[in-house]
């Protein structure tokens, strides 16, 4: 027969080391579980935008529709709310144009003429110049400033 040279004591310590081993492992198992969801939490609370009325473009959806043909551009309010302030913008090289188009009531559109848009030197926009290089539709809606961007009309 086989005898154990351990004595019951010395088995009875053995058996609690190896259970004090378990509770810590599984104590670090349970902190880097929590750990992991608080970082989780953190990450996607971050990454989602907290509305700041004082932000001058906040990410609120803008949905204008912009057609225009070489003359003329039209903007029409897609939405349920007004466009305030609405702003017609064309970008050539440095130099920026612009007209104002006031509100824009829903499911109303407006047409304005591409000659209307003037620089802060007071140049009328040429429609037939080339360079063009974005059009940008701003205006005052859900309580934010807002813009969208559009290619240049050709």
């Amino acid at each position: 027969m086989n005898q154990s040279s351990r004595s019951p004591e010395e088995t009875a310590r053995a058996g609690g080391a190896r259970w004090f081993t378990y509770r810590i492992a599984l104590a670090l198992l349970a902190l880097g579980f929590v750990v992991t969801v608080v970082f989780i939490g953190v990450s996607r609370w971050r990454r989602s935008p907290i509305a700041d009325t004082s932000e001058p473009y906040a990410p609120v959806p803008f949905r204008p529709k912009v057609t225009y043909d070489a003359s003329d551009v039209s903007v029409s309010n897609t939405e349920t709310e007004p466009y305030l302030d609405t702003r017609l913008i064309v970008y050539v090289g440095a130099v920026v144009y612009s007209a104002q188009i006031g509100t824009i009531r829903p499911g109303e559109t407006v047409t304005r003429s591409l000659r209307t848009l003037t620089s802060q030197q007071g140049e009328s926009f040429d429609p037939t110049a080339p360079h063009k290089s974005e059009l940008e539709v701003r205006a005052r809606f859900g309580g934010y400033d807002v813009h969208k961007d559009f290619p240049a009309p050709r």
